[in-house]
């Protein structure tokens, strides 16, 4: 298994990192660091690492992670202290490094199971036990540091994976402090793993050898109130044997004191059961204690030293395993990500058609997207272009033309952008709609040597109608050792919703390097649609606000007999249709004003837009109203807003004609009747005004159109005859939260602050209409 990439870090360093990591990774609803402001943070970071727009970092990346890290966690500090303070290791490993080995020290000196108040066991079990404990200790030490240089390390896969379901389990319902603690928890103990092992080591050799101290002092300390009586006595053992077992203990006293030998008769003498025992004995009192101090005070305090050395040392290289994406994200804003798409087509059509999914902002030329952080992606058109001619023949002339290509490609002269293509492309897209076009394209797929993107089914031409050809594209296309993946169009192109299909297939054909660059490339660019679509909700918005607010009084007379005669009423009528036309020409400014800034935004030309109109117009003012049991509420309503509305924009029939013609054919002549609404004021005058129908019918128009205009040229070929009625319906679900707007919008003096809130609610809507038209797209 393949090494992680790692980056040594200084203890605090690492823990404020590994610390950032958890804020962002475990809180993952924002609740402890908003979005906006960890683009704020990434901003100042590269800043402070590229100063002036330098192209190389002044910085080491260690020390950027740090940088970055500190402004996590003084963003977070402020709202959540108790995770702020994570990144202090605190001070209880010092306490237990100075407080366990004096613990064990009062331990050993307080003790006396090895004399007791006025005796020396010279075979005494637990000093016996003391000495071989350590020993065996030492022993192991040595075994585990010959195992661990040959054998790697092992498990350590199956423990991340238990530390990861270990934190799933803790995120499961848990607070966002409470899962960034686990989080950092888990992450910090398996960075810090050999570190905390060291010091535990360290400890647990201080705390042996104080526990020897502790004993020798107490020997010591009772000696010299105490007259010890020395001996010994055993059940199992005869004299001979225990003088062996204390020749053998006496060799370690010997490196500090001379201890005279003794015989096997005067180690008789001493046995307690026969009487013996010598008093005084401070020639074996020193002689256990010299032991204690070679067999276990100096080996445990120079292997203490050791750890002590080793923990410094592992203090500066905490490791950080920066191939994790969160790392690698972090790192590639040192320097930004330039991926090159190159495009090839074999038809002026198919490139059109590529081009509208891609190239949304014309004005910036072959670059397609930036970021703020500087990552650019950019299309390189190939279309038409063949490979260098390659000399079939060997030799030292073939050798010599390849040299000769080369230095004028290095030098300019040959083609700039096959020479700049194979150079610094990432991804080639071809598009094919014939099984032809695979062959056509394959020499120069294959002298680029780039991963290949195959898209079939472009919008318009023979193709579309012939499947099976761009079916049998695809599975030649298969074939190709260098593709990496074949899409559709449909999959893609029809709406801007469907782009990230696109984009994701072409961040898996990229590296690792330039992934993390493109992956904010993709945020941008949905960041762009999303801009886009509210800047768009918020043009109708202020478009059915103002129509909302429109009124007009009617100059007619007070109601008297006279109105009773035919020619009063209709000097009556023709009085309020005045008032209506009146309202009808400011609408048709408004509605005019709101189309424009949507055919904008999505870069629609001008004739473009007068045709889809007009297009919208036939589909469904006329021929949908009269498709069943649904033009009753969805051909009125829609019929009636598209005929008010689709002719303020392209001109042609008069608006109240329009309305007229949208509303009978759509659900009744009634329709119009009750899409007006007559108020009288308080001096007796009347006004007429859009009742709430007739605005919902104006969203629903907005709406269709909204649909039409981000489908428009996208290779849906004729509208859905089911939109008008999913947009009604989707209407309709909203209506108790629209209808307030209206209400607002009449009263209050300056209802433009109303306009985000109600195009946060036109989003919405609109979002679910997508949603239904493009399943999984959102």
């Amino acid at each position: 298994m393949q090494e992680p990439t790692r980056m040594s870090m200084h203890e605090r360093a690492a823990r404020r990192v590994i610390l950032a990591h958890a804020i962002e990774a475990g809180d993952g609803q924002g609740r402890l660091l908003g979005q906006g402001e960890r683009d704020q943070i990434d901003a100042q970071a590269r800043e402070a690492a590229l100063p002036g727009g330098a192209t190389e970092p002044v910085i080491a990346p260690e020390r950027f992670l740090d940088l970055r890290a500190q402004r996590v966690v003084a963003a977070v500090e402020a709202r959540h202290p108790a995770v702020a303070a994570l990144q202090d290791p605190g001070s209880w490993h010092g306490w237990l490094t100075i407080g366990l080995p004096l613990a064990a020290v009062a331990m050993g000196v307080l003790t006396d199971v090895v004399a007791n108040p006025h005796r020396v066991d010279l075979v005494s079990l637990p000093l016996l036990a003391i000495v071989g404990w350590n020993l065996a200790a030492y022993l192991a030490l040595l075994l585990g540091w010959a195992l661990g240089r040959r054998r790697p390390r092992a498990g350590a896969k199956a423990r991340r994976r238990r530390a990861e379901g270990l934190l799933h389990w803790r995120r499961g319902g848990a607070r966002a402090g409470v899962e960034v603690a686990a989080f950092f928890h888990l992450r910090w103990q398996r960075a810090s793993q050999a570190l905390s092992v060291v010091r535990v080591k360290k400890v647990l050799h201080l705390a042996a050898a104080g526990w020897a101290v502790g004993v020798g002092l107490s020997l010591l300390a009772r000696g010299l109130v105490v007259e010890y009586r020395v001996g010994w006595e055993s059940t199992f053992l005869e004299a001979g044997q225990v003088h062996a077992i204390l020749s053998l203990l006496r060799v370690p006293a010997l490196l500090l004191f001379p201890f005279e030998p003794f015989s096997v008769q005067e180690v008789a003498s001493l046995r307690f059961s026969a009487g013996g025992g010598a008093l005084g004995g401070a020639r074996w009192v020193l002689m256990y204690v010299a032991l204690l101090a070679v067999v276990v005070v100096l080996p445990r305090m120079l292997l203490a030293a050791w750890c002590h050395w080793r923990e410094r040392v592992l203090a500066r290289r905490v490791p950080i395993e920066v191939d994790d994406p969160y790392y690698r994200r972090v790192l590639s804003l040192l320097s930004a990500a330039r991926v090159h798409l190159g495009l090839v087509t074999h038809r002026a059509t198919d490139s059109e058609a590529l081009l509208r999914v891609l190239a949304q902002e014309p004005a910036a030329g072959d670059t397609l997207i930036r970021t703020p952080q500087g990552d650019v992606l950019q299309l390189l058109d190939l279309s038409g272009r063949q490979p260098p001619r390659q000399d079939g023949a060997g030799g030292w002339l073939s050798g010599l033309r390849r040299r000769v290509l080369a230095r004028e490609e290095a030098a300019g002269d040959a083609d700039t952008a096959l020479s700049l293509a194979r150079r610094e492309n990432d991804v080639v897209l071809h598009v094919v709609r014939e099984p032809a076009d695979v062959a056509a394209g394959a020499p120069l797929l294959q002298w680029l040597g780039k991963p290949v993107l195959v898209l079939v089914d472009p919008p318009g031409g023979e193709a579309a109608a012939r499947p099976g050809a761009a079916v049998a594209s695809a599975d030649l296309a298969r074939g190709q050792p260098l593709v990496a993946g074949v899409l559709s169009f449909g999959e893609f192109g029809r709406c801007w919703v469907q782009e990230r299909v696109l984009l994701d297939a072409v961040g898996r054909c990229l590296s690792d390097e330039d992934r993390p660059g493109f992956e904010r490339i993709v945020v941008a660019w949905q960041q762009r649609n999303e801009l886009r679509l509210h800047r768009a909700m918020t043009a109708v918005a202020e478009h059915l606000l103002f129509a909302a607010r429109q009124a007009q009084e009617v100059p007619a007379g007070a109601l008297s007999i006279k109105s009773l005669l035919p020619a009063e009423r209709q000097a009556q009528a023709g009085a309020r249709q005045a008032a209506m036309d009146e309202v009808v020409q400011r609408l048709d400014v408004s509605a005019g004003q709101m189309f424009t800034r949507v055919r904008e935004l999505h870069g629609l030309e001008v004739t473009d837009a007068v045709t889809l109109q007009h297009r919208l117009q036939e589909k469904f003012v006329v021929q949908h109203a009269v498709e069943g049991r649904q033009a009753g509420m969805a051909g009125a309503a829609t019929g009636a807003a598209m005929g008010a509305s689709v002719d303020l924009l392209v001109g042609g029939l008069t608006l109240g004609a329009a309305a007229a013609l949208g509303a009978l054919v759509g659900g009744g002549a009634g329709y119009l009747a009750a899409a007006w609404k007559n108020r009288a004021t308080p001096g007796g005058a009347t006004h007429v005004q859009l009742s709430d129908e007739m605005l919902h019918a104006l969203a629903e128009a907005a709406l269709l159109r909204y649909l039409a205009v981000v489908h428009h040229d996208r290779g849906m070929g004729e509208l859905p005859a089911s939109w008008p009625a999913d947009v009604v319906a989707g209407v309709e679900v909203h209506r108790d939260r629209l209808a307030p707007f209206w209400a607002a919008a009449r009263t209050q003096a300056e209802p433009a602050r109303l306009a985000s809130a109600l195009a946060r609610e036109l989003e919405a809507i609109a979002r679910e209409l997508l949603q239904k038209i493009h399943p999984g797209a959102l």
